[in-house]
């Protein structure tokens, strides 16, 4: 499938979700690979909060999700992907996009883009980070 055709389809898909963008994420029949922290960093890249609902999403707006996902999740890769403790003593492989985190567990620090100390709340029973000031 051609990516534009690829990005068509995922904006169609949202449209039938009324869940929080949050909640979509997570639901690994609809995107596999996204857990809560990569969740957070997608939704703080693309903009948008996470107590939206995925149905609402304007045509920018969800093109804006997708590419959100196709960044995070590259850089995430390239990165050795999300460890709390490496494999093995010495593992400098993995776990590397740790470090790159923006919102994600850095409740009440500046948003690096904004500056708006970075909120924390239970969203789809998730501990979900976000900043207030640049994600609408």
């Amino acid at each position: 499938m051609q990516a534009a055709s690829l990005r068509t389809f995922f904006t169609s898909q949202l449209k039938g979700k009324n869940g929080k963008l949050k909640a979509v994420l997570l639901d690994q029949h609809f995107v596999a690979g996204i857990g809560n922290r990569y969740s957070d960093e997608i939704l703080w890249y693309a903009q948008l909060n996470p107590r939206r609902k995925a149905s609402e999403l304007n045509w920018y707006e969800a093109g804006s999700l997708y590419q959100s996902i196709k960044y995070i999740l590259q850089q995430a890769i390239q990165s050795g992907g999300y460890m709390d403790r490496p494999f093995f003593a010495g593992d400098n492989l993995t776990g590397g996009y740790k470090e790159k985190l923006k919102v994600h567990g850095r409740q009440g620090k500046p948003c690096p883009r904004c500056g708006t100390p970075i909120a924390e709340e239970k969203i789809a029973s998730r501990r979900t980070s976000y900043c207030p000031g640049c994600q609408h």
